[in-house]
């Protein structure tokens, strides 16, 4: 077991739903310290206090077992973009908070139509956090910080574990644009810099064989409802259920680099 493990998820639920026994796992593993980086704000082009309520949520299901009560809370300078960060103990999480991409890739109009994909593709040339606190100069910038995150973190580790979605259309069909963005981003420098990589099925695996019993099971559930919980207390809006039926007991992923 790596003593560093990353998570890079699109929105603020999707190690949650695609890889949460995996997440539970980490953050209960003794000498393992966890890092969630969070891509977009998960704003849904809403302004009402729903992305807030979510990176909360988020929070939430990081502390809940393990450190409950108020975490530390932070701005962190990568690549000269100042990121919020959360941390306890044994994990930290950073969001990124650039506008959610919308299921179509083509954003919402409370965020100008800007998204991570069209930033990857070069059809914008800049792409602002949504809480206002930086803007990415291109994909590269974008790439070059994340990297700086993981880098920053891994201290003295050799080859830690990153877990994204996957990048491979033909494995992972149907995904979110958000999400196949983050993947990309990852297979620019993860390879390089000499970390394994894991590879989740996102949409797909609803119509897969479920293959998680017992406590993979059990402990998946209790992660997604400390956050659907929060959410509920912040926004009335409680754990979601159809995504729960359509992904919970399920989790498909493939690695490189472990051998």
């Amino acid at each position: 077991m790596s003593d560093v493990t990353f998570y890079v998820g699109a929105h603020t639920d999707d190690v949650l739903l695609f890889r949460g026994e995996n997440l539970f796992t980490d953050l209960h593993t003794p000498d393992v310290r966890t890092v969630h980086v969070v891509l977009t704000a998960d704003d849904a082009g809403r302004t009402d206090g729903w992305w807030e309520a979510h990176e909360a949520a988020c929070i939430e299901s990081m502390a809940g077992t393990l450190t409950p009560g108020e975490p530390m809370s932070d701005r962190a300078t990568v690549n000269g973009h100042s990121i919020q960060r959360f941390s306890g103990p044994t994990w930290v999480v950073y969001g990124m908070r650039v506008p959610d991409g919308n299921v179509d890739g083509e954003g919402f109009q409370s965020t100008g139509f800007r998204t991570l994909g069209k930033l990857r593709s070069g059809a914008i040339a800049s792409l602002a956090a949504i809480d206002g606190s930086t803007t990415y100069d291109g994909w590269d910038d974008f790439v070059t910080t994340l990297r700086g995150i993981v880098s920053s973190e891994r201290g003295a580790t050799e080859r830690p574990w990153i877990t994204t979605a996957d990048h491979d259309r033909a494995l992972n069909p149907g995904d979110h644009p958000d999400h196949y963005a983050g993947a990309e981003a990852v297979l620019e420098f993860a390879e390089a810099d000499g970390l394994k990589r894991e590879w989740w099925v996102s949409y797909d695996v609803r119509d897969r064989e479920a293959n998680l019993v017992g406590r993979p099971l059990d402990i998946k559930w209790f992660l997604f409802r400390l956050y659907g919980w929060k959410n509920d207390e912040l926004i009335g809006a409680p754990p979601n259920e159809e995504e729960w039926d359509w992904w919970g007991a399920r989790s498909y992923a493939r690695t490189e680099g472990d051998g």
